[in-house]
């Protein structure tokens, strides 16, 4: 009789087991993928990308920032000034095809 019982126990813990791991299967299947926003800009001559750094200089934070043109190779440098916080174009560029 206690095999029997045991049995069932079993039988009843696989069978919620797989009720849950079918589901769960279904639901995941179901969902649809989300996808992002394109992050980069086209315009006529190619992808435009941008990076910038954040830097803490006398507990404010001031930013440099990269943006490129990814076909093309070319780039400016900006930094924000510490005395007004305007943004301004680096004294030193990158050439226009860095890894050549």
């Amino acid at each position: 009789m206690q095999i029997s019982n045991f049995l069932q126990k079993c039988f009843g813990i696989a069978l919620v087991s797989g009720t849950i791991l079918f589901g769960s299967a279904a639901l995941i299947a179901t969902i649809n993928p989300v996808k992002a926003d394109n992050p980069t800009t086209v315009n006529e001559s190619g992808k435009i990308m941008m990076d910038q750094i954040n830097i803490q200089r006398d507990g404010k934070s001031y930013y440099h920032i990269l943006i490129w043109d990814t076909e093309s190779g070319k780039s400016k440098m900006y930094y924000q000034s510490t005395s007004d916080g305007s943004y301004k174009i680096g004294s030193n560029q990158l050439p226009s095809s860095p890894l050549y």
